[in-house]
């Protein structure tokens, strides 16, 4: 559904976003994810039309956004971080002012399809000014969904939530994400995972990484390490015992609590080594204490794929 090819856009000489390629199949919930200054909130104000690129192209349905940009924007629902909401109307009269602007047909109607979807119904008489944040970003998806767009796109539409907010924001996207294609773009990591079908990790400008959730799960578990802890004999046996076991694994010491050993095992294949850790441990003379998997946070892993690049 969305193509962008060698997407560059300069500010003066500095690139806020560089050769950025990417697809978006319909019906996909997409993360776009990075630290602040990665250029998130750039490629989200291009894909929606609100700002032009240096260089590079992007395709609706084969269609170019900055060939055809009043056709396009049609079918693009948008919020922007801070939504554009005016505190002195109510929310019905706001979502009737950004229908007309839209030129969207029965437009009672239409208010009250997106202020049911977005629990807003029993509200909308409510000024603006009067709301707190979570209903100030209902109001703002409600917007996005008048006339019925294709594609939605939400930059950091859980950005500044409390937790309850954060969740109802999150089931909210899912639910859309049943009707609509999705793209989001967040820091918060450990949410995006929880909503999104693919993530795209951006980084000083370029997508770094691609993963659909069952790949972004197998790099999780690549990088995962056991941990192992021995008693019964003095550290530096149980550390070449360990290391008997795989010549090609990274063991590292972690702590010691009285006669017990903990360390920490990075191995390319840990199956194998705990079937084989497993099969000689019982005529080592060494006593298993623990053994468990050690998973990377979320955050971990990301700062450890920005690191490697």
């Amino acid at each position: 559904m969305i193509k962008v090819e060698n997407l560059t856009k300069f500010y003066t000489d500095k690139p806020a976003i560089q050769n950025v390629n990417f697809e978006i199949p319909k019906g996909e919930i997409v993360g776009l994810l990075g630290l602040n200054g990665s250029g998130k909130t750039t490629t989200i104000r291009i894909l929606s039309g609100f700002l032009i690129p240096t260089e590079g192209e992007v395709f609706f349905d084969g269609v170019n956004l900055f060939e055809n940009p009043n056709e396009i924007k049609k079918r693009i629902g948008y919020l922007p971080e801070a939504p554009p909401l005016y505190e002195d109307m109510n929310i019905e009269s706001y979502l009737e002012f950004v229908s007309r602007l839209k030129g969207v047909e029965n437009i009672s109607d239409e208010i009250e399809r997106v202020s049911t979807k977005t629990n807003l119904l029993d509200v909308k008489k409510k000024f603006i000014s009067h709301l707190s944040l979570g209903f100030r970003k209902r109001v703002g998806i409600a917007q996005a969904l008048l006339g019925n767009p294709e594609i939605i796109i939400l930059d950091e539409p859980i950005s500044g939530l409390d937790p309850k907010q954060i969740v109802e924001i999150r089931n909210l996207i899912i639910e859309l994400g049943k009707e609509h294609t999705i793209l989001l773009s967040s820091h918060i990591l450990s949410e995006v995972y929880q909503t999104c079908d693919r993530f795209l990790f951006l980084h000083e400008g370029t997508i770094l990484h691609n993963y659909t959730k069952k790949n972004f799960e197998q790099e999780l578990k690549n990088l995962s390490e056991l941990e192992i802890s021995l008693s019964g004999k003095p550290k530096e046996i149980s550390e070449n015992f360990l290391k008997s076991i795989d010549a090609s694994a990274k063991i590292e010491f972690i702590s010691e609590s009285g006669d017990k050993f903990l360390f920490q095992i990075k191995t390319e294949d840990q199956k194998k080594f705990k079937d084989k850790f497993l099969g000689s441990i019982l005529s080592s003379g060494l006593e298993l204490e623990s053994i468990q998997r050690k998973d990377l946070t979320l955050e971990q892993f990301f700062v450890n794929r920005m690191k490697n690049e």
